[in-house]
C-alpha cells in the first residue's frame, strides 16, 4: 500500500497529548509562591526570577517525558495506517547500551511496550475518523462515556504497572514516590473531567 497522507486527526492528537501532559506537570510540580519580602528586597526578584524559569523548565521536561509512550505510540500508529504494515521500529525507543538487561530493567521495559501497544490500538481508531476536535474523535469512535472510561481504566492501569515497574527497578526516594502516586491521582482527576466534558455525563 503506497504511503498515504498524514490525517488531520494526527496533529489534533499529537496537541492534545502535548497538551495534556504540561497540565498534569503544572499541577505535579511546585510553582515558587511570591513572598511578601519581594517587595521590601528588589534582589529577591532576581533570585524568583530564576526559581521561575527552573520551574517553567521543569514543567517542560516533566511534560514531555510524560508525553513520551503516548507521541511513540502516535507515530507508530501513524506509520501502519499509512504503510499497512505492522511497526516496531518504535522499540529501538527502549533500547539503550546505557543500561544493564537486569530482570527489573527488562521488567520496565516490557510495561512500557505493553503500554505503548494499548495506546497503539486507541490511536489506530481515531486516526481513522473524521473531526476537527480531539472530542469529536473520540466521541465517533467510542460511542458512549463507558466504552471511553474502560479504555481509560485500561489505560490508567497499564500506565501504574510502568510507574511501579520503574520504583522497584531504581529504588527512588519517599519523596519520588509520593510525586508518582500524585501524578497518578492527577492524571486520573483530568481524565474523568475529560469524559464528563465530552461526554456530559
Amino acid at each position: 500500500m503506497p504511503d498515504q497522507p498524514i490525517p488531520q486527526a494526527y496533529q489534533l492528537l499529537w496537541d492534545h497529548e502535548n497538551q495534556f501532559a504540561y497540565a498534569v506537570a503544572k499541577q505535579v510540580l511546585q510553582k515558587p509562591a511570591i513572598s511578601v519580602w519581594l517587595i521590601f528586597i528588589p534582589i529577591l526578584f532576581l533570585y524568583y526570577a530564576h526559581k521561575i524559569q527552573q520551574y517553567k523548565a521543569g514543567v517542560h521536561d516533566f511534560g514531555k517525558g510524560l508525553a513520551r509512550s503516548k507521541i511513540l505510540a502516535l507515530d507508530s500508529a501513524l506509520e501502519e495506517w499509512q504503510s499497512g504494515g505492522r511497526d516496531e521500529e518504535y522499540l529501538q525507543a527502549f533500547v539503550s547500551k546505557d543500561l544493564e538487561n537486569s530482570p527489573n530493567i527488562m521488567r520496565v521495559r516490557d510495561k512500557q511496550i505493553a503500554e505503548v501497544e494499548l495506546l497503539k490500538t486507541h490511536y489506530a481508531q481515531l486516526l481513522r475518523q473524521q473531526g476537527t476536535s480531539v472530542s469529536t474523535l473520540i466521541k465517533k469512535t467510542y460511542k458512549t462515556g463507558a466504552r471511553y472510561r474502560q479504555f481509560l481504566e485500561q489505560i490508567h492501569a497499564a500506565e501504574n504497572e510502568v510507574h511501579d515497574a520503574v520504583l522497584r527497578a531504581y529504588h527512588p526516594s519517599e519523596e519520588a514516590q509520593q510525586v508518582t502516586r500524585k501524578m497518578q491521582k492527577i492524571i486520573h482527576k483530568l481524565r474523568e473531567e475529560e469524559v464528563r466534558t465530552i461526554f456530559n455525563s
